[in-house]
């Protein structure tokens, strides 16, 4: 016998699957090239400024369990990815990546202790770099426990269960939050398919970050309106409906891009750091 629940929970959990591993073929893509340049770090903030939104509105508005646990995932993925660029980042400008720059820094070396200019440039960026990995990982944590303890304070739990009050109520607060989260996720691929179109490159991006996007999102939608097509249901999940569907055009552009650079005489090449021995 059919029942709504069950499939909207079926297509929830695959949704989920979807966005548990979406960020790990563009981790992976990273971490070959110890590079994070293919991505607009503006595309990143934006999204995780949407999922941050998207977070708070989900738990406000009393929606499904699976939705909650998407937005939190969300989020923490973003982090965690920002997380990758800007260790890169911060890897390369302190590693020299021109023969003609290492020539002028040994030879300044000489002259100034190179043993003891060295220890204190590779202290100092140790000590940096410990920080930051302690206060992101410390961020990470922290998001995810506080959002678990607010949601389950409100839903009381996790459980899929029957879900009552606010899922086909309407309140302001989580319905404001939940449309500027739809707005955000719309724009924030505008800033990466421009940097790709500059470029005339797609190198550094993963097809399968955006494949594993799309399909995440047409899952989520759809365990919306296989749980309820209600009049008033809808309304309530509108601007999740809206957030989730309006990036799949903004997507299936760059699947384009894709297509159109894959070949292009414009990709960049990268380079291999040198380091000063």
């Amino acid at each position: 016998m059919w029942d709504p629940e069950v499939a909207s929970n079926i297509t929830g959990y695959l949704s989920i699957v979807c966005w548990l591993i979406v960020f790990i073929p563009q981790l992976w893509e990273n971490y070959e090239r110890k590079s994070g340049d293919g991505l607009s770090m503006t595309f990143l903030v934006i999204w995780l400024a949407g999922d941050v939104f998207n977070l708070v509105g989900v738990i406000l508005q009393d929606l499904l369990p699976t939705m909650f646990l998407l937005a939190l995932w969300y989020t923490v993925a973003d982090m965690g990815l920002i997380w990758q660029v800007i260790f890169y980042q911060r890897l390369s400008t302190v590693v020299p990546v021109d023969e003609e720059e290492v020539s002028l820094i040994r030879d300044a070396e000489v002259d100034h202790h190179p043993r003891l200019i060295r220890r204190s440039s590779e202290s100092k960026h140790r000590t940096m770099s410990f920080w930051f990995n302690t206060l992101s990982g410390a961020a990470i944590v922290l998001v995810t426990l506080v959002s678990c303890a607010w949601y389950a304070s409100i839903h009381g739990g996790l459980v899929m269960g029957p879900v009552d009050g606010n899922m086909h109520s309407m309140r302001w607060l989580p319905q404001l939050l939940g449309w500027t989260s739809a707005i955000l996720y719309v724009g924030s691929r505008i800033p990466q398919i421009i940097k790709n179109y500059r470029q005339k490159s797609t190198e550094g991006l993963s097809l399968g970050m955006f494949l594993c996007a799309v399909l995440g999102n047409v899952l989520f939608t759809l365990s919306i309106f296989l749980r309820s097509v209600d009049r008033q249901y809808v309304l309530v999940n509108l601007a999740w409906i809206v957030g989730s569907c309006g990036t799949l055009v903004f997507d299936f552009t760059i699947f384009i891009q894709f297509f159109l650079y894959k070949s292009g005489p414009n990709k960049k090449t990268k380079k291999n750091p040198v380091y000063v021995e």
